[in-house]
């Protein structure tokens, strides 16, 4: 019988945690409380487990869950069918993964039966059963009725069934593929390559390197798997994995001794361990595939989070006037002026080829508008429109990435917050406040579409959305935010906040406290987020720290009597506390009032630069855009970012680009190759 999983002891083992640790977390989810909360406010319950822990538990058990209903329904299933056996039955409960209890149940949802179903109707089972001892035994009743031939056909497919859904072959040929097995891909026909569109043809030469190749599957790199997923589903490679004879015969010996069989298999056992070995093959690699691709995908995941979490978490520039600058060609370049609360107050272009119209137009806004820093989008005509204004302008010039932001002008919400604009004014201001506050902009983007990852588009969009969905929740909530100036995007980002409460909150502004918002928000969401909530404005000076209202009467006890560990009276007024607690609500009073994001990842305009005039071996310092598994990509004042390999980062061995560069990190780096017709470049943080 399917025994019903014991959660905890399951996740505890898995995860290397303690039973009390996931039987918390679990029971606060339950309560409805968020991973964000969970993590700030009920460490001391949960042993201080993070966000991201706190995130494995909860996914594991929904995944533990799955299996089990899965397993459930295919019990159900073939029971009620009337076809359960004591081996199929073991089988299921053995079985590890949702996959292979979908393998097994495959051929009892179908409609049409399978041959080995025909057979055992026919009551070839006594025959099967006969040939797994090794020998060929069949009644007469049964040659009465059917042929010989026919007979042990449908014994072996029987037979052949049974070894397709054998949990302990699967998992044996699981585990030898792994250690031993290899991925080969080959390119496909050029009768086949002749189908693809123009666009897929030029890529065909980038990956000559997988047309004839083998990898092994416990070398294989992540971004390898996602190349060759890319590639095959474009009809460019051929892949799979391939047969091994060593491997076939560990399979077929486990077998024996699960069937007592010393002596060599007759040549019907043979036969059917051939077909059911195939099947099971061809289940095992679309499992094997399916699970490398997860690794490949969680992979790219993992970059792009942490490059996004370094984005979002960049320094804010509040309270400067801003010109924004979207450069261009034939469009012109759109100009927009923001006021010291980010809001436009003025729009025009100009044309780069009327040179003295666009002087013109640029002297009266640095007239009219006492401009402290001028913005610039890090695309086409970037160079020549920093030098126009360079020649007129003496303050900082800053350039801002400008990934996604086309997306963000013609979606919904810019629709929405910017209704009388066009997309490219809305595009523009856009990028003046990106240098304003990141974060506070970038949470209006499709994460998806901000260029700081590795592969993203070959990662399903639901679980891309859903993964980096976490990362801005936790920087939102990290950070936390001044209630009285939000805008409704980044409150949707609260801890328990939907957009219909954000609307709330911000048509009932200002808040003279946190406790105002409790007439805004209902018990549990006010307990969930407010400590997310900061009222700088309050005469209450915890309602602008990380302390939760919750913990104010010991925050004031522990801040009055300079407490440094847990006393009796600490306990009576807070029955969780414990010196972690302490420690947390003395820092976060200390830092009431500061700026939690530190590092810009702006860059200063610099003098415009060409290829032409650069020069191997010199030495530049400029800024690091993206960080993936083998390369880092540097901002070098071209339309492209220079590349520094993986093996060119460090004077030692670099495992992860990641250890030693992030995004918005300044480099030094030298160049040493310049490729002029790709307008390329090949850099080196070595020897520097």
């Amino acid at each position: 019988m399917l025994e019903t999983p014991n959660y905890i002891e399951l996740i505890s083992w898995e995860l290397e945690l303690k039973n009390f640790q996931v039987d918390v977390v679990l029971s606060l989810v339950w309560e409805w409380a968020t991973v964000p909360f969970i993590a700030r406010y009920r460490k001391e319950r949960t042993g201080n487990l993070d966000e991201s822990q706190i995130r494995d538990i909860i996914e594991l058990q929904k995944k533990i869950e799955n299996l089990y209903n899965a397993k459930q329904t295919a019990i159900n299933g073939i029971t009620e069918s009337w076809l359960m056996t004591d081996e199929l039955m073991q089988n299921i409960i053995n079985a590890k993964t949702l996959k292979e209890v979908e393998e097994i149940y495959k051929p009892y949802k179908s409609k049409k039966k399978t041959k080995a179903m025909i057979a055992i109707e026919k009551w070839f089972q006594v025959v099967a059963d006969s040939i797994k001892r090794n020998v060929l035994e069949i009644p007469e009743n049964l040659l009465s009725e059917y042929s010989k031939e026919e007979i042990i056909e449908g014994s072996e497919e029987i037979i052949a069934a049974e070894i397709s859904a054998n949990s302990e072959l699967r998992h044996l040929l699981i585990e030898e593929l792994k250690k031993y097995g290899t991925i080969e891909s080959g390119k496909k026909s050029e009768k086949m390559l002749e189908k693809l569109n123009e666009k897929d043809k030029e890529q065909i030469p980038k990956f000559e390197i997988y047309f004839e190749n083998t990898l092994k599957i416990n070398y294989i790199k992540p971004y390898q798997i996602l190349a060759l997923n890319r590639w095959e589903k474009l009809g460019i490679l051929s892949v799979k994995i391939a047969k091994d004879e060593i491997i076939f015969d560990k399979t077929k010996n486990k077998y024996a001794k699960i069937l007592e069989i010393r002596e060599s298999f007759i040549g019907e056992l043979e036969n059917a361990f051939k077909m059911g070995y195939d099947a099971l093959f061809s289940s095992v690699e679309n499992e094997l595939r399916s699970d490398l691709s997860e690794i490949g995908e969680d992979d790219s995941i993992a970059t792009f989070q942490t490059n996004l979490e370094k984005l979002l978490l960049s320094k804010p520039e509040y309270g400067k006037t801003i010109l924004a600058v979207d450069p261009g060609y034939r469009a012109g370049c759109k100009l927009a002026v923001l006021d010291t609360l980010g809001n436009p107050v003025y729009f025009d272009k100009i044309f780069l080829h009327e040179i003295l119209s666009a002087r013109k137009k640029l002297q009266d806004i640095f007239s009219k508008y006492t401009i402290d820093v001028v913005v610039v989008w890090n695309g086409t005509a970037t160079d020549e429109t920093q030098a126009l204004i360079a020649e007129l302008f003496q303050k900082d010039i800053f350039v801002v990435n400008e990934s996604g932001a086309s997306v963000y002008s013609a979606s919904a919400i810019a629709q929405e917050e910017f209704p009388d604009l066009d997309s490219l004014d809305r595009g523009t201001v856009s990028i003046g406040r990106r240098y304003i506050d990141p974060l506070s902009e970038l949470v209006k983007v499709p994460v998806g579409s901000i260029g700081v990852g590795m592969y993203q588009h070959d990662v399903p969009e639901k679980k891309l959305e859903e993964k980096l969905g976490y990362v801005v929740e936790d920087c939102v909530n990290q950070v936390g935010i001044n209630v009285n100036t939000a805008s409704i995007y980044l409150l949707n980002h609260i801890s328990w906040i939907d957009k219909r409460q954000a609307k709330k909150i911000y048509n009932n502004r200002p808040y003279k406290s946190r406790k105002a918002l409790e007439k805004v928000l209902w018990e549990k969401a006010f307990e969930q987020a407010i400590w997310f909530l900061r009222v700088p404005e309050s005469s209450e000076k915890l309602d602008n720290t990380d302390i939760h209202p919750e913990q104010y009467e010991l925050a004031k006890y522990i801040i009055e009597n300079n407490i440094s560990k847990v006393d009796e009276t600490s306990k009576q007024l807070y029955a969780d506390v414990n010196n972690d607690t302490i420690t947390f609500i003395k820092t976060s009073y200390s830092e009431i009032g500061k700026e939690k994001r530190t590092v810009s990842t702006s860059t200063k305009a610099k003098k415009a630069i060409t290829i032409e005039a650069l020069k191997e071996w010199e030495i530049l310092e400029w800024v690091v855009r993206n960080v993936v598994a083998f390369w880092a990509f540097v901002d070098v004042g071209l339309k492209n970012d220079g590349l520094v390999h993986i093996s060119e980062i460090a004077d030692t061995f670099v495992k992860n680009p990641m250890d030693f560069v992030q995004v918005g990190d300044k480099v030094k780096v030298r160049i040493t190759s310049i490729d002029k017709e790709k307008n390329k470049l090949q850099l080196s943080m070595r020897n520097i």
